[in-house]
């Protein structure tokens, strides 16, 4: 479905969800004990986090999911996520059996995952981490599973959106902390007892030496530079700079006008020794062949939508820089060492900025930036993305130069 259904879906159907849910939970909680609410402080059955929406999340709530192993080590740790986060989750670590998949692409298949997933949670002891600030959905499922702990950012007093008042346990939502840090604390929330008082009362460090560090092996590195050498024979891979044009439908106001890409490409090729890939999803194929023509179709490469997830990790492992809107890739990315340039504009990266050391950041921070985030499902009604725009080429040009020089 596109995004924009899955908000109308969250806003409509979601909203008299989460008050029915919210007067239930009301009904259940009043007949148990004190003691049932309060004192339930052993281990969970089961550990389950929630994120539908951004693959890029997935990757941030790894140090969460490590703490949660850390702490409960006597726990099942499972995710539900959309199918295109299966190929991340295994990577990051889980099994194929603690990777449950609900469809996001049509109603029908979404209601048969939700069935089987009710079913996989059934008789446990289940804690749900809902790593999607009032993201309605999300919450519902944590409902829907049986969490007797439902852990998730709650609006309190604020204008955030309205998800009922079915958590169990509440985090005052905080966005002068990184995502990183937000997921942390739901997690740390967990072993609080069941109360509406806002949570997390503790100071949460930086994630940022946490981050899921990505190992490629030396036979999956060359089997990926002897494929790219059998597949585009002519091209010379000395110096690879990968450019990722794209940025998810989600929010397409973070997207880099083409034509920028196009004229910072020829500049970069203008050094003969550098060689240019295009990294893309399989819909972004065409685009990136027109991109790869207009910039210089005998050093440029597209490789859009012709890798697995574990392959573009091997990319990354191999190439010497990454050019990138604010999406997915910037956190994928940040799993390797690659020096990474990030072009932000209608969100802020102090909240989802790349965790890399070795990651530039790119915002012009006008006073209008950033116009989307967890309060407005993002979604803007700005149609000139002036954010993204006043990124010029030379601004772009002149701190991939300072990256290029350390490479001699």
């Amino acid at each position: 479905m596109h995004p924009d259904t899955m908000r109308l879906i969250d806003r409509w159907a979601g909203i008299p969800l989460c008050l029915i849910t919210s007067i239930f939970s009301s009904i259940k909680s009043a007949l148990k004990t004190k003691s049932d609410n309060y004192s339930n402080q052993e281990s969970p059955e089961i550990i389950v986090f929630i994120g539908l929406a951004e693959l890029g999340a997935l990757v941030v709530a790894f140090p969460a999911i490590q703490q949660a192993r850390k702490e409960y080590p006597q726990s099942r740790v499972c995710f539900i996520t959309a199918p295109a986060g299966f190929q991340t989750l295994k990577l990051m670590g889980f099994e194929p059996k603690d990777i449950l998949l609900m469809s996001t692409s049509s109603l029908s298949g979404m209601f048969v995952d939700l069935i089987k997933i009710r079913k996989d949670f059934s008789g446990k002891s289940v804690s749900a981490v809902v790593l999607e600030p009032f993201t309605r959905i999300s919450a519902l499922l944590s409902v829907w599973i049986g969490a007797s702990k439902r852990i998730g950012c709650y609006r309190f007093y604020s204008e955030g959106s309205y998800i009922g008042y079915f958590l169990t346990h509440r985090l005052v939502y905080n966005f002068h902390l990184h995502a990183s840090q937000t997921y942390f604390a739901l997690v740390k929330a967990m072993c609080e007892p069941i109360s509406t008082e806002p949570l997390l009362k503790d100071k949460i460090p930086s994630q940022m030496g946490n981050r899921l560090k990505i190992t490629i092996q030396e036979d999956d590195r060359k089997a990926l530079q002897n494929r790219l050498k059998l597949e585009f024979p002519k091209v010379t891979f000395e110096k690879i700079i990968l450019l990722n044009v794209n940025a998810s439908d989600i929010v397409p106001l973070r997207k880099w006008p083409v034509n920028r890409f196009v004229e910072l490409g020829e500049k970069l090729l203008e050094n003969s020794t550098f060689t240019i890939i295009l990294t893309g999803s399989p819909e972004e194929k065409n685009v990136c062949e027109d991109l790869a023509m207009q910039i210089n179709p005998t050093r440029t490469v597209n490789f859009a939508g012709k890798t697995s997830f574990k392959e573009l990790i091997s990319l990354y492992s191999i190439s010497d820089l990454l050019i990138t809107n604010d999406s997915g890739p910037v956190h994928f990315a940040s799993t390797t060492d690659i020096p990474i340039l990030a072009l932000y504009g209608p969100e802020t990266p102090k909240i989802f900025g790349p965790m890399s050391p070795k990651a530039k950041v790119i915002s012009m921070e006008l006073a209008c930036s950033p116009c989307i985030s967890v309060f407005n499902q993002k979604k803007s009604s700005c149609s000139d993305n002036q954010c993204m725009k006043q990124i010029s080429v030379q601004m772009v040009l002149n701190e991939a130069q300072k990256i290029i020089s350390k490479w001699n």
